[in-house]
């Protein structure tokens, strides 16, 4: 897949059918907030990654900035912690770039995508660009929540890329009739 598809909002066709998916793994991303982990109050251990993941291998980049701020604010809005900050949202976005980028019309989505995609989504949203709002935000001390995320983020890599293999494998064995066309290209 070339850069310019990627980028190209006109490639999105988006069906009724397409965006009521779209919209089911959005409350799935929501719903998926709600077994996440703080073992600390800046950090967070949750799985909603994986319905992003799945969102951007079916539609690519643009519905899935679009996925990205509904998730955000739903998300805020169903578990409230302090004022609402959209610049969470621009964090997702730039995750489901990574995500399309590698997930997009890759089909079958191969276990070196996964772990190379997993990994860029970990090291630059996870360890570097949230701990940089957090500081930013609240005046924390950047290097001591890098600190904490690189090592949650190294414990739960493989764990996270297990979860998206077993997605995309059971995404790949459901019958193309239950699947969005976009899919089926």
């Amino acid at each position: 897949m070339n850069v310019h598809a990627l980028f190209d909002w006109k490639s999105a066709k988006l069906t009724s059918r397409s965006m009521a998916v779209l919209a089911m793994l959005c409350a799935l991303y929501t719903a998926l907030g709600f077994f996440a982990i703080n073992p600390t109050p800046t950090l967070k251990i949750g799985f909603s990654f994986l319905a992003l993941a799945i969102s951007c291998a079916l539609f690519g980049f643009w519905p899935n900035v679009i996925f990205a701020i509904i998730a955000d604010f739903l998300g805020w809005v169903v578990h409230p912690v302090g004022a609402y900050v959209p610049f969470f949202a621009l964090i997702l976005i730039v995750k489901a770039l990574i995500y399309s980028v590698f997930f997009y019309k890759k089909k079958p989505v191969r276990i070196p995508q996964i772990l190379a995609a997993e990994f860029l989504a970990a090291l630059i949203c996870n360890v570097l660009l949230n701990p940089l709002l957090l500081t930013v935000m609240y005046q924390m001390p950047y290097w001591v929540l890098v600190g904490e995320r690189l090592l949650k983020n190294l414990i739960l890599y493989p764990i996270d890329c297990l979860l998206l293999y077993l997605c995309f494998k059971a995404l790949a064995g459901l019958p193309k009739s239950v699947m969005p066309a976009e899919w089926n290209d």
